[in-house]
């Protein structure tokens, strides 16, 4: 009972002080700031914004709340180099709501007057004193902002571990302000730590992947200089293997003061895969493909895949096998089996083929590939009816710099190939099948949402005459990829019945404009113009085909399915629709 009467009687008395100091709101101003972003800064740490809507009980808390907001704007106007601000304060507790003013006086902004490194350890030979303030991120005479100064730490611990300093650290900082000059000096002490080698490597967590085929990706050797940059591109490697879901490198503890030991774990994915799916375009019809994956044969990360197409009029399949890293680092082998019976406008073809293929990747941007094909070929329904036994040694030149594969938004491409071809049985004749692909993009906003995208296609076919040059092997347009809206494989120069029977040359510009309305949904307007001809170089005097149309695109984690609805606009007759509709996976380029 005496407790319950306690607790009411403290009741009583907090409601009466409340009654009579509590404020039910007051408003706060920041005068003096000109800049947004500074006052939004200001704004940010300031106590009495974040707690406007819990008022204090007492004119004495208020005073307080608002004198601790002092010195934190202080520490704010520092972070944009104003080293000699000032602050006042002003509150009206005649006012309903109360008033709280801020005059600030954020005072003349502070530059960078000198940096200097110093060295913990007399001995060192790494060479602070010839780093330049600039290539830390500092400017001598700019602003002196604390981030600037953060970062310049960042970046120089960075340096020394790529020199082979893992271990680096900051001993000490000064940061002297000299109010006459308007300027800051900062002094940096640097501990730089033992200079490492790579030493042995230990795997973890590999079950069925050989630690031999890990070591083969490998970006460095034992006893070379530590560089992190190689633990990163290592761990890409093995990345785009598909053979793991999580890869981890770490540095083991130190040994012989100088050598570094490194542990990669890693946890195994799944190693085989199996894919169907479905398809549609109006000039094929419904269609259906399969894959299948096996990543790790033999475990040594080798690939053997099947992959095949279905349509009425196209039935294609592929059966690769990948040899990875073969005797080179970085280089693959690829052995190759094709085979493909396809009924066009044009012609009707069968094709066997084997290859062997080496494909190199140069660095992250450029990507060669060369080999030995041979195929045997048999073409129907065309002006040059016939088998053909050919012997083919592809080239093919790659580069790209776009910040995506999957949806570019920014960089260029280009792809170059040329396909050197002999007949081999008689009547033989030779010819060399020569394309260049180059892709543009360009940004139009910041966020990347809406951009512009440009392809421009140009082949030509040098060698054996036209008619030689087997029909199925020559230059036709109108696909989901080249003359959107035209007759599939029809855009080629035509015979006296309408029928196409392929150019020996070819030029074609593709333009679109890409909106990504949200992180799931996406259009585009589309333009192109081109043609195929038949002399080995393109002839300005033809007529230029266009097209354009609408597209729909839903991203996934595996790219934007597509569909896309073009319109011809240089209809032929009896060969072209109204229309055109394509269903796929990815960007058109």
């Amino acid at each position: 009972m005496f407790n319950k009467f306690c607790y009411l009687f403290l009741f009583f008395l907090y409601s009466c002080a409340s009654s009579i100091f509590a404020f039910e709101s007051y408003i706060v101003d920041f005068k003096g700031v000109k800049s947004e972003e500074v006052l939004n800064a200001v704004k940010s740490i300031s106590q009495l914004l974040y707690l406007q809507e819990i008022p204090p009980i007492s004119k004495a808390s208020l005073q307080r709340r608002a004198e601790a907001d002092i010195p934190n704007i202080i520490k704010a106007l520092h972070s944009f180099s104003f080293y000699n601000a000032t602050v006042l304060l002003n509150i009206d507790f005649d006012q309903n709501p109360v008033s709280i003013v801020f005059e600030i006086n954020v005072g003349a902004s502070y530059s960078f007057g000198g940096f200097t490194l110093l060295q913990a350890n007399k001995e060192s030979k790494f060479p602070l004193s010839s780093l330049n303030p600039k290539e830390l991120g500092l400017h001598i005479y700019q602003k002196a902002l604390p981030k600037d100064i953060l970062q310049a730490e960042e970046t120089l611990l960075s340096l020394m571990e790529k020199a082979g300093y893992p271990f680096a650290r900051i001993e000490k900082r000064e940061v002297l302000v000299d109010q006459q000059k308007g300027q800051v000096f900062v002094n940096l002490t640097v501990d730089e730590g033992p200079f490492c080698l790579f030493g042995k490597v230990t795997i973890f967590g590999n079950e069925s992947v050989s630690d031999a085929f890990i070591k083969k990706k490998l970006q460095w050797k034992e006893n070379h200089i530590y560089n992190p940059e190689r633990l990163e591109r290592t761990e890409n490697a093995l990345e785009q293997t598909g053979l793991f879901n999580s890869i981890t490198i770490e540095k083991g503890a130190l040994q012989d003061e100088r050598i570094l030991p490194i542990q990669i774990h890693v946890e195994e994915a799944k190693q085989r895969s199996i894919g169907i799916g479905a398809g549609y375009a109006t000039q094929r019809g419904i269609g259906g493909a399969f894959e299948w994956e096996h990543r790790n044969v033999r475990h040594m990360g080798e690939k053997l895949s099947l992959k095949t197409n279905i349509w009425r009029q196209l039935q294609e399949g592929t059966l690769t096998y990948v040899i990875p890293d073969f005797q080179k680092k970085r280089r693959d082998l690829r052995l190759m089996f094709d085979y493909e019976h396809e009924r066009t406008r044009g012609y009707s073809q069968i094709f066997y083929s084997v290859s062997a293929i080496l494909e190199k990747l140069v660095n992250e941007q450029i990507r060669i590939s060369y080999g030995v094909m041979y195929k045997y070929l048999h073409d129907t329904r065309s002006d040059n009816n016939r088998g053909f036994n050919l012997l083919k040694i592809p080239f093919q030149l790659r580069f790209n710099n776009t910040n995506n594969l999957l949806d570019p938004t920014v960089g260029f491409s280009f792809n170059f190939k040329m396909i050197p071809s002999l007949q081999t049985f008689t009547p033989q004749f030779f010819y060399t099948i020569n394309t260049l692909i180059g892709t543009f993009y360009l940004p139009l906003t910041d966020n990347h949402r809406l951009s512009f995208a440009d392809k421009v296609t140009f082949g030509t076919i040098i060698g054996a005459t036209h008619h030689a040059i087997p029909p199925s092997e020559r230059f036709y347009a109108g696909s989901e990829n080249l003359l959107r809206g035209y007759h599939y494989l029809t855009v080629s120069p035509l015979n006296h019945h309408n029928k196409p029977v392929g150019g020996r040359s070819m030029l074609i510009n593709s333009w679109e404009i890409r909106f990504r309305k949200s992180e799931t949904l996406g259009f585009c307007l589309f333009y192109e113009a081109g043609n195929v001809f038949e002399s080995y170089l393109p002839d300005f005097s033809c007529r230029i085909l266009q097209s354009c149309g609408v597209g729909f695109r839903y991203y996934t984690p595996v790219g934007p399915i597509r569909a896309d609805l073009a319109f011809p606009l240089n209809r032929r007759k009896q060969l072209d629709g109204p229309f055109q509709f394509y269903m796929s996976i990815g960007q058109a380029f």
